[in-house]
C-alpha cells in the first residue's frame, strides 16, 4: 500500500536537547532519532518508527521517528550530538527550522556523518 505522506514535506521547529548523546564508542552506535510531537507527526503523515529525512541549511540526515508529548507542538527534539551539529553547522545555535519528510532506507550512521564532514 502506498502512503500519501511519502510525498509530503513539512517545515518543523527543531530543538536540540542537551546532554542526550555524549560522544563515546557506545553512543556512536546509538540509532539516530528525532522525537516528534504526536499531533505534528499525525499532520505530517509520520508514524512511530518511520525513517524521516531532516533537511536544514542544505544538509540532510535520516533519523528514526519517535513520538513524544515533550516535543514542540510544531516539530521535534533532536538529541545533542553529531547529527544535530551537522545540520546546524557545529557552531550554530541549537534551535532551527528544518524540512521533514518520510524517507526510505535506514537512518544515517555516525560514520556517514564523519564522511560528509571530511568532504
Amino acid at each position: 500500500m502506498m502512503r500519501f505522506s511519502k510525498f509530503l514535506k513539512v517545515e518543523a521547529d527543531i530543538v536540540v536537547a542537551r546532554h542526550a548523546l555524549v560522544m563515546d564508542e557506545t553512543k556512536s552506535k546509538a540509532e539516530p532519532v528525532i522525537f516528534l510531537h504526536p499531533e505534528f507527526a499525525k499532520r505530517s503523515g509520520v508514524k512511530e518508527g518511520d525513517v524521516v529525512e531532516v533537511e536544514a541549511n542544505g544538509r540532510t540526515v535520516k533519523l528514526r521517528a519517535k513520538l513524544s508529548e515533550n516535543a514542540p507542538e510544531n516539530g521535534g527534539i533532536m538529541p545533542n550530538g553529531i547529527f544535530a551539529s551537522y545540520l546546524t553547522g557545529f557552531d550554530g545555535f541549537k534551535r532551527f527550522k528544518a524540512n521533514i519528510e518520510v524517507a526510505e532506507g535506514e537512518p544515517t550512521s555516525f560514520e556517514e556523518i564523519l564522511e560528509k564532514i571530511k568532504g
